[in-house]
């Protein structure tokens, strides 16, 4: 495997409070990465550095062997970060926001009718009368339609059953499979049904 990220003597700091210093790791490319930490520690702070949504810290990134944004329309497109906390337009129903939302990322609507988190199901349902289990589902089907090369996911596991958990644990395989990268944050005690490639722990640094 090829080296997709290197990350060197990263810092973050809130006024004069260290959330982390000096962590260096790198990321190889069609690998599983995952970030551990206790809350507080700085895990979403960290996938949100790498994504590049925030830009306020020390250190370096290289992605490709290239400085994080040398060409950040191209890493946008590469690049997919999905918060912890789902976020659609509450009155809309879940069919009503994939319509909006294929306006901007036009991706294969048979993607989601065909998926592993049974759409039809739901898809006439308001957001706002779904519950945190079924709007994670919502938007790992949002990802899966996506061809993104990089997926970071921050606590994917979150508000899932078990089979929901392990069909994302098949997700991951697949995605694997297919030469993408994942980097994903969890705190959880998931049994995960494929194996991490590296990782880094918060809780060290």
């Amino acid at each position: 495997m090829s080296l997709l990220f290197s990350c060197k003597n990263l810092s973050k700091y809130f006024y004069e409070t260290k959330l982390f210093e000096n962590i260096s790791f790198d990321i190889e490319e069609n690998s599983i990465f995952q970030i551990k930490g206790q809350n507080g520690t700085g895990k979403t702070t960290l996938l949100k550095i790498i994504a590049g949504l925030d830009t306020d810290f020390e250190g370096d990134i290289l992605y490709k062997n290239s400085k994080l944004f040398n060409d950040k329309t191209r890493y946008l497109k590469e690049v997919l970060f999905l918060p912890a906390t789902p976020s659609f337009y509450e009155d809309l129903t879940v069919e009503e926001n994939f319509n909006f939302l294929n306006n901007f990322y036009n991706f294969n609507m048979n993607k989601i009718k065909n998926n592993l988190f049974k759409y039809e199901l739901i898809k006439d349902k308001r957001i706002k009368n779904l519950s945190d289990g079924q709007r994670k589902k919502i938007q790992l089907l949002f990802a899966i339609t996506l061809d993104h090369n990089v997926f970071i996911f921050d606590e994917p596991f979150n508000f899932l059953d078990t089979e929901s958990q392990n069909e994302l644990s098949d997700y991951f395989t697949n995605l694997k499979s297919n030469n993408k990268t994942i980097l994903f944050s969890d705190n959880s005690k998931v049994s995960y049904q494929f194996i991490i490639s590296d990782m880094v722990n918060l809780d060290d640094v």
